[in-house]
């Protein structure tokens, strides 16, 4: 394998050649450190043991992507993260893999760190948006899967924005006991003797006062935000954005997903450079939902999720994809490796 970076009208695109016996393994939106009223929603272990087999198994990926949504660093404590990932970041170090990390919206916070494996020799890379493979002149294309989805694309701002509110509350959180609300507790009451006490005789100076305000009162805001954000968020702003926004992507059959404006737009726009081509594959996750279709004379697959369903749903978890030999496979694990759909890259 090697790799080359390709410039897309300023993006970087990381682009990595194999060969076809060499393994690809990607898996996404495992939310580590994902919590609901207490209750744990990242299925870490099942994943730590599935990563303990292929460590085990012989010979490892030459591949390894993380496709998006590994870490939730969105909502979850830094505590509750490190403690879900840890097993699994151990036997992915251990692998003799190159690991590739595609941040999705959950955690996009990540995308400008610029990190050097430690084990040397390109060993880990972060693609910002974006990855493409080229096995023996079959082209796929990788994904998170946001990118489609309209709820994301309408509130782009507002997620940009939530991700500096998680920076700036987790550094507070990280104060000992409860010192993070008595510092807020302490800017909240500066904010009302600063308002009591200081007369403002200019424009200028009522300005600089309700500046002042505004930054004192933002570690409150900000923390009452975080305590209540999972209930706001997941109890009313995205089933009543389910309701509004018929675009959105969760909930849509991937047959529907495939001839979508977004992703024919991505395709084609990719397609467009020469040293492109046509697109072979094409795998994202973020819907959660593992799906597998033909069209256009390529195939589209989703990744699934590890993380824990709605018994309800019927939708099921623990779902990756392997590539490997001219064929590509979309699979489940259960204590071993069933399969859900192969098929080869030669359409």
């Amino acid at each position: 394998m090697w790799s080359e970076e390709l410039d897309v009208e300023g993006l970087k695109v990381p682009v990595f050649h194999l060969t076809r016996d060499e393994e690809v393994l990607v898996f996404s939106d495992v939310h580590f450190g994902l919590r609901f009223n207490g209750r744990e929603l990242s299925l870490h272990e099942e994943l730590a043991e599935f990563l303990e087999s292929v460590l085990e198994g012989g010979e490892h990926p030459r591949l390894v992507v993380l496709l998006g949504d590994i870490f939730e660093l969105w909502s979850a404590s830094l505590r509750d993260v490190f403690s879900d990932a840890f097993d699994s970041l151990r036997l992915l170090s251990r692998l003799d893999s190159t690991i590739v990390f595609v941040p999705g919206n959950h955690d996009r916070v990540t995308t400008r760190l610029h990190l050097e494996s430690l084990r040397g020799g390109g060993g880990f890379v972060i693609a910002p948006e974006i990855v493409l493979l080229d096995i023996d002149g079959k082209k796929v294309l990788l994904f998170h899967g946001h990118q489609l989805d309209g709820l994301f694309l309408a509130v782009k701002g507002l997620w940009k924005l939530q991700s500096y509110v998680y920076i700036f509350s987790e550094s507070l959180m990280s104060l000992p006991g409860p010192l993070e609300w008595v510092f807020a507790a302490v800017a909240a009451t500066t904010v009302l003797l600063l308002m009591v006490l200081i007369q403002a005789t200019s424009l200028l100076m009522e300005a600089a006062i309700a500046l002042s305000a505004l930054i004192l009162l933002s570690p409150m805001v900000i923390l009452l935000w975080r305590k209540a954000q999972d209930k706001i968020w997941y109890g009313f702003v995205q089933p009543l954005a389910s309701r509004l926004l018929k675009s959105r992507l969760r909930g849509k059959s991937l047959q529907s997903l495939a001839v979508s404006k977004p992703l024919r737009r991505l395709i084609g726009f990719l397609e467009s450079f020469p040293s492109v081509g046509k697109l072979d594959l094409v795998v994202f996750g973020h819907t959660h939902v593992p799906e597998y279709l033909a069209e256009g004379g390529r195939l589209i697959l989703n990744t699934g999720s590890w993380v824990r369903s709605n018994s309800s749903t019927g939708v099921d978890n623990k779902t990756y994809v392997r590539i490997k030999n001219g064929k590509v496979m979309l699979a489940k694990w259960e204590g071993s490796e069933i399969k859900i759909f192969e098929a080869s890259l030669v359409q």
